[in-house]
């Protein structure tokens, strides 16, 4: 019994260190910078999200099924070797479908193989099992079934009559830890693409490219707003504002560089760029019905929303310069 527990903590430590790896495969797919390339096939991005979702649910009812009570009825005592066998070939597929989405080798290795085998003779194919030209005929023991394993009859053309003893315990262990070894490639792959991703720019900030003299450019189209009557303010004032509507470019063509650019932010910056055209038309008096009040309400915007994005980019430099 001490021996059968050790094994049992033993698979459940493995499943939840298989969960640590999915865990670290939706933060990458969920990071707007991968987001945006894996949203461009759609085939890829539901494969990924199927095969983590199915993993997910396959590793959670492995653990569920070795942590509750098995039943004392023979109808459920099937249900539950029925159910969980097939949980096990459900989860080596789900895993070689994501290892496909992220082009990592994945191989169904002897182990797999054993598994897959008991599966299938079991409740797979078991009134008619096809292995290699020899057809067997496969009986699971209804006396011998128990929480961790049975007894399988199988029978075929010329063949004695075979008893395999099946050891779920045995079969777990196999199955965990070469899912774990495949998932650790597909998360090592993705996190030194992360990181390789991060040493590109992790010394181009996005920050310094609001210089420091935007203060100043703000204050001189304040000026070119109020001094209407004034040719050279406004004309400086009009410079001044094409130099910030150049900043925001970079800004914005940084972002999309780094793949940074999500919905959100992409809004915000059309509200804005929105605003400077509308407040150029003003400086150039192509605007006849707007007001010298209209257009201090847009440089009011102008420069308050700007505080926002230097937030943003210092959020965006955050995720490159800290350690991983």
């Amino acid at each position: 019994m001490k021996d059968q527990n050790q094994k049992i903590e033993s698979i459940i430590s493995t499943l939840h260190r298989i969960s640590a790896e999915e865990e670290s495969v939706r933060k990458y797919i969920n990071t707007t910078r991968y987001q945006t390339d894996l949203l461009q096939n759609l085939d890829i991005w539901n494969q990924i999200c199927s095969s983590l979702d199915t993993t997910g649910d396959t590793t959670l009812s492995i653990e569920e099924y070795l942590v509750s009570d098995y039943p004392e009825n023979d109808g459920l005592k099937y249900i539950y070797t029925y159910g969980l066998l097939q949980s096990l070939f459900i989860q080596q597929e789900a895993v070689k479908h994501l290892s496909e989405a992220f082009e990592v080798d994945f191989k169904i290795n002897d182990q797999l193989k054993k598994v897959r085998a008991i599966r299938n003779a079991s409740i797979g194919h078991p009134t008619k099992n096809r292995v290699r030209g020899t057809v067997f005929y496969n009986y699971i023991s209804r006396i011998t079934l128990s929480k961790f394993g049975f007894t399988l009859l199988r029978s075929s053309k010329g063949d004695r009559d075979e008893f395999i003893d099946v050891d779920l315990l045995s079969i777990f262990t196999a199955q965990v830890n070469e899912i774990e070894k495949s998932y650790k490639l597909i998360s090592t792959k993705l996190i030194e693409a992360d990181k390789m991703h991060r040493e590109k720019y992790k010394n181009k900030l996005i920050v310094d490219i609001f210089h420091s003299s935007i203060g100043y450019q703000f204050s001189k189209i304040a000026e070119g707003i109020y001094s209407t009557s004034t040719p050279h303010h406004r004309s400086f004032g009009l410079k001044m504002l094409e130099s910030v509507e150049k900043t925001y470019l970079e800004f914005e063509n940084a972002l999309k560089e780094r793949n940074e650019l999500n919905d959100y932010i992409e809004h915000d910056l059309e509200q804005y760029k929105h605003a400077i055209t509308i407040l150029k038309s003003f400086l150039t008096e192509e605007n006849e019905n707007m007001t010298e009040r209209d257009a201090r309400i847009y440089l009011f915007y102008i420069r308050e929303k700007h505080v926002h994005f230097v937030e943003v980019a210092k959020e965006v430099d955050e995720e490159y310069t800290k350690k991983v």
